[in-house]
């Protein structure tokens, strides 16, 4: 016969269980108001830098409306005008800075200011042509997607971490156009170090390879995608940092476009990966360590296993498909962090770094002469503040 237990007695009073239930609400409340205090400083940041962008949109607006360019040749003017612009309030003062995405908010108050004329909305539709979806939102514009008319390709350097990326788009005008995202992922996240559009892929192609370096692009054709997981991990996001700091008139030209033009290629149907290859992110410092011991590089460091999970975590991994990837702009990045963050203890680091490099390079099949470059590279000596964003020539 069943017998009924006793049910245990709870060891706290119901004044403490209601007092301790008032503190965590209390925390909550509190935690909620901080979020809410952080998001309104942002958004009155945001509000601050647009007005400090103002003057500038205002002379912009004007020179644009005096254009009698129309269409993609009026978005390409504009384009044209903001790279140098972009470029020049990068360089002011923390308490002057104004943003890509600041100065297009604000372009965009001024032209709606400017009324229904015809000037007006020629640039209001040339402004909304290129700016990304969020930024539509932000400003209450409207703008129709352009057709993409044909295959997006791509194509990688020899290491593996250059991109190039190109798809075809329809213009109102008639001929079709070729855009060109020239990708580092060699740095912590992948960068669009140049884009732009092309009369033809091979014209697209030809400026890539002048880009990237003759013993690195050597051999390169475009190609079929046949991973778009890796492809939205490369192409540039508008929630991603906005500027890194460094970036040229040429890069800040294409900064809205591009991100555009890839949310326009992200949204077509997908093309899946038969099977990802497995990286040593997946099997992770401990694969390292033992490939280490078995080839007895010398003396085994006491810590080894520690300074191996070290240089895992100083890996980019941005892109996780590309973590195997060791090319000699890849290798010199990692070290100046590692110079940067590990002060003292660089040095055993940097002495382990050409065994991963080595080892890295063998997961992968890299030829020696490619490899023998990266290691090259190993301890360079400091990165200029710019260097992550100009263009790699290796």
């Amino acid at each position: 016969m069943p017998v009924s237990r006793k049910r245990k007695k709870s060891s706290k009073s119901t004044a403490a269980a209601r007092g301790e239930r008032r503190r965590a609400h209390t925390r909550q409340v509190r935690m909620a108001q901080s979020l809410r205090d952080v998001a309104a400083a942002h958004e009155s940041g945001r509000a601050m830098r647009i007005e400090l962008a103002r003057p500038h949109a205002v002379v912009l607006a004007g020179e644009l409306t005096a254009s009698s360019a129309t269409g993609t040749a009026l978005e390409d003017d504009l384009c044209a005008r903001l790279g140098p612009l972009l470029a020049d309030l990068d360089e002011r003062p923390t308490e002057e800075y104004v943003g890509p995405d600041h100065l297009a908010a604000a372009l965009a108050g001024v032209l709606e200011d400017a009324g229904d004329g015809e000037p007006a909305r020629r640039v209001r539709a040339a402004l909304a042509a290129i700016l990304p979806s969020a930024l539509l939102a932000d400003t209450g514009m409207e703008s129709l997607d352009p057709e993409v008319a044909g295959e997006v390709r791509w194509t990688r350097d020899r290491y593996g971490s250059r991109f190039a990326v190109v798809a075809p788009f329809a213009t109102p005008e008639g001929p079709v156009r070729w855009y060109l995202w020239d990708i580092d992922a060699c740095g912590f996240i992948p960068l669009p170090v140049h884009a732009g559009f092309y009369a033809s892929p091979e014209e697209a192609l030809a400026a890539w390879q002048v880009g990237v370096g003759a013993f690195a692009a050597g051999g390169t054709s475009w190609r079929r995608i046949d991973d778009s997981g890796l492809l939205a991990d490369l192409l540039p996001k508008t929630e991603e940092v906005a500027t890194l700091g460094g970036e040229s008139a040429e890069q800040f030209t294409e900064y809205h476009r591009c991100r555009r033009l890839a949310e326009v290629v992200l949204d077509l149907p997908p093309v899946l990966s038969p099977s990802a290859p497995e990286t040593a992110l997946d099997v992770g410092p401990e694969r390292f360590v033992s490939w280490w011991r078995r080839r007895a590089w010398g003396p085994e460091p006491a810590d080894l296993e520690v300074l191996a999970e070290d240089l895992f975590d100083s890996w980019p991994a941005a892109a996780p498909a590309l973590f195997d990837t060791c090319s000699p702009h890849r290798v010199a990045s990692v070290s100046h962090q590692i110079r940067d963050e590990y002060r003292d203890g660089a040095d055993a680091l940097l002495a382990l770094l050409p065994a991963w490099v080595t080892w890295l390079s063998e997961r992968t099949g890299l030829l020696p002469e490619l490899r023998e470059r990266a290691l090259a590279r190993i301890g360079a000596g400091t990165v200029p503040d710019g260097d992550l964003m100009r263009r790699v020539a290796e």
